[in-house]
């Protein structure tokens, strides 16, 4: 089993990526909800849809957890795939309910109107461009890590480095050791 510390890392590592890269992205206030229609398969186009499914909506789902997020896939071989993103009229007692860390009541928001993002035959950056473009969304980057982190990560490298040095340092060792092993033999016979 691993160490505890090793599990942290790798977890510490696991949410990194799921809090920065593409699709990181903290839409307005208006926006209610945001609808995907593929298909299962990947056939005639629905790669990168697929793709965006997979990579970038956890992403915004993260950063947006108050916009439902409505994931409908397909059986049919063929078809559109879309994105809609459903906008609505924020009253300002709402938008300071949506500032709040926990609500009491779900709001429940009428949609006024809608886009559609056709996502057929294109990739997934190229859809995140398309959907921060139209909802005048702002792309979330990290702030700078803590002293603290930037000196473990300084000694982790470190110590990889040393360790892969070593490692190949014995590999070496082990095949100069075979090679002298196999031109006694050599000799001997």
């Amino acid at each position: 089993m691993p160490s505890p510390t090793s599990r942290l890392r790798w977890l510490r590592a696991k949410l990194y990526s799921v809090r920065n890269g593409t699709g990181a992205a903290i839409l307005p206030p208006n926006i209610s909800r945001i609808a995907l229609s593929f298909n299962y398969k990947s056939n005639n186009g629905h790669m990168g849809p697929r793709k965006f499914f997979r990579e970038c909506l956890p992403r915004l789902k993260y950063h947006n957890p108050d916009v439902d997020m409505i994931v409908t896939r397909k059986e049919a071989l063929e078809g559109p795939a879309t994105l809609t993103i459903h906008f609505s009229d924020v009253p300002v007692d709402i938008k300071s309910q949506l500032n709040k860390k926990k609500q009491t009541t779900p709001v429940v928001r009428e949609t006024t109107s809608t886009i559609d993002i056709d996502m057929l035959n294109r990739y997934p950056d190229d859809i995140m461009e398309e959907l921060v473009q139209k909802t005048s969304a702002t792309l979330y980057s990290e702030p700078p890590r803590s002293p603290e982190l930037e000196e473990e990560a300084e000694y982790l490298a470190v110590k990889r480095e040393n360790e892969l040095k070593e490692k190949y340092k014995l590999q070496r060792a082990d095949r100069r050791k075979g090679k002298d092993d196999a031109l006694k033999d050599s000799i001997l016979a």
